[in-house]
């Protein structure tokens, strides 16, 4: 049966170490093994636990990919039921589910797209949580394990954040009469060129200090088209946040996720996971986000595309 799916196109930036080795540098001996180790994420505030599935290595329009299922472990609450004589009672049933979303990273530009099978699918956010997670005990583990310093691996820095659309951008903030606070918090790139001369000395400042993260504040910007123009320049590379006053009063909290746009795509939920992989990778080929590639993307891909064939070619063999 054909579904119409969300999906949603972010940015899946990592870096490893002190030195902010891009992704391609350890994904053989960090990325690839960590996801596919089968570790599972707890979310303490309400339980639900997260892993990854039939991880693997692809190649989708001619690129390497990572493709796989991020997977939520969760209950249903039933709280009601009509009985057999139509009568509505109380009980208190918990029934196990586990929706999951399909993901496909881009190891060209590290882009990545992310399909939510059904209502409470894993998002975004569930995402990078997890993937932090996993990342950060598979090399912890690792390390715990090897008492020579060359030998433990360095640590992962990952934050993934969705693609801000223009037209999304500029809808949100005509609604809004007043920014209170504008918080950008940024951090190290994987390849990607910012075009924001003032975030770029800000990562190189992180680099000098050693420190993987940093933000700056701008305070009550009056110049709401110029904050939605700084919005659009961020193309998913710094992470936002903006507490805003509406005409009415109201007060909210803005992030990267309300800046972004999802897209309905169609999936038959009685195709293969590899044949539904080909149908979302036909779908996101056609969105921009999802392509773009700065020149230095393009060169650290180009570095490592015969280790990335050979290790495509030995699962194949295997």
């Amino acid at each position: 049966m054909i579904e119409k799916k969300i999906l949603n196109v972010a940015n899946f930036n990592c870096t490893f170490g002190k030195k902010n080795e891009p992704l391609l540098n350890h994904f053989e001996d960090i990325l690839l093994p960590a996801f596919q180790k089968g570790l599972v994420y707890e979310n303490k505030r309400n339980g639900n636990k997260y892993l990854l599935e039939d991880v693997e290595l692809s190649i989708k329009n001619g690129i390497f990919v990572l493709v796989g299922l991020l997977v939520k472990k969760t209950h249903l609450d039933i709280k009601t039921r009509h009985d057999s004589k139509g009568v509505l009672m109380p009980t208190n049933e918990k029934i196990p589910s586990d929706p999951f979303s399909y993901f496909i990273i881009n190891l060209k530009n590290h882009r990545m797209a992310l399909v939510k099978n059904q209502k409470g699918s894993p998002t975004v956010n569930d995402f990078d949580k997890t993937a932090s997670y996993i990342l950060e005990s598979f090399v912890k583990q690792h390390n715990d394990g090897e008492e020579r310093e060359e030998n433990k691996l360095p640590v992962p820095n990952l934050n993934v954040v969705t693609i801000p659309y223009e037209g999304k951008i500029e809808g949100e903030l005509k609604k809004v009469q007043k920014i209170e606070t504008a918080v950008l918090r940024f951090y190290p790139l994987n390849g990607d060129i910012s075009p924001n001369s003032l975030f770029n000395e800000l990562r190189e400042m992180l680099t000098e200090v050693d420190s993987k993260t940093g933000n700056t504040q701008i305070n009550n910007p009056k110049n709401i088209k110029k904050m939605a123009d700084i919005l659009k320049d961020t193309k998913g590379t710094v992470k936002p946040t903006l507490r805003v006053i509406y005409g009415n009063g109201a007060k909210r909290t803005l992030r990267d996720n309300d800046f972004s746009e999802s897209t309905k795509i169609d999936v038959d939920n009685n195709l293969t996971f590899h044949e539904n992989m080909d149908v979302i990778s036909g779908k996101v080929i056609n969105q921009e986000e999802y392509n773009e590639t700065s020149g230095e993307n393009n060169t650290i891909y180009q570095r490592f595309f015969s280790k990335l064939e050979n290790l495509f070619n030995n699962k194949i063999g295997g």
